[in-house]
């Protein structure tokens, strides 16, 4: 079984964001980059899978030259290869990301690609639809459990009303929610052969982009908070606090 995962690198949530002078992106410098976590749920999968029924691992990532850390992290929990679509910047623009991420997997013969269902920076949660669509596979997101058996998947996405369960032969694009499974920490070993690995470099041109940043802002630091104590009188107290110091009333 030949498995793709897209990875995205995102800045750690530990991190201080910096705006630009615009207010329109974030400045890389400072910040610490990880694999977006959903993202490393389904590199995990994917070994499972991998190591269960044979085959090997591709990791795919867009984004600037700093994107090669978060493959040789890939690589060094177990997958096989890594394919980097460099460009100057990372997009913002989810469409831009799905058709340049299509292209290059289109290009190879994959049974099952895998991506974390969203980006824990933006939060779009696209990606892995907007890949069924290009590639005209079947696509399921926000998976919470995966099995195959010969050539049938079957996948659990919890839903308002309890489970939905989806049954689909390959191949397919699954969207993978981080609570799936915990992922491995690298091994010293497998850190020293990922080092050793070649990472494949597809240079890609960024097209003009449908989606524009106008502003960002950071979230505001918290003012200290009121404790009340459970007495008479009390539930009106807190109605009047919120009435003052927030818009929920």
């Amino acid at each position: 079984m030949n498995i793709a995962v897209c990875v995205k690198q995102t800045a750690d949530t530990e991190s201080q964001p910096i705006l630009s002078s615009d207010q329109s992106r974030m400045i890389d410098d400072g910040l610490v980059w990880i694999i977006n976590p959903h993202d490393e749920s389904a590199i995990e999968v994917a070994i499972q899978l991998r190591d269960e029924h044979g085959g090997a691992i591709t990791l795919f990532a867009l984004g600037p030259d700093r994107v090669e850390s978060a493959l040789r992290q890939g690589l060094a929990m177990g997958a096989d290869e890594a394919i980097h679509l460099r460009c100057d910047s990372m997009p913002d623009d989810q469409k831009i990301v799905a058709d340049l991420l299509s292209d290059s997997l289109r290009s190879h013969d994959f049974d099952l690609i895998l991506a974390g269902e969203m980006a824990i920076d933006g939060a779009g949660a696209q990606v892995p639809q907007r890949l069924g669509v290009l590639l005209d596979w079947p696509s399921i997101t926000g998976v919470e459990e995966l099995n195959i058996t010969q050539n049938q998947l079957t996948a659990r996405q919890p839903v308002e009303q309890g489970d939905r369960i989806h049954v689909c032969q390959l191949p397919v694009v699954i969207g993978i929610n981080r609570r799936i499974m915990e992922p491995r920490y690298p091994s010293f070993k497998g850190i020293m052969k990922a080092k050793r690995k070649t990472i494949h470099v597809e240079n890609v041109v960024l097209d003009s982009s449908q989606l524009n940043i106008e502003s960002l802002e950071l979230s505001k630091s918290r003012s200290g908070g009121e404790i009340l104590t459970y007495e008479e009188g009390v539930a009106g107290k807190v109605i009047s606090l919120m009435r003052e110091h927030t818009n929920v009333i």
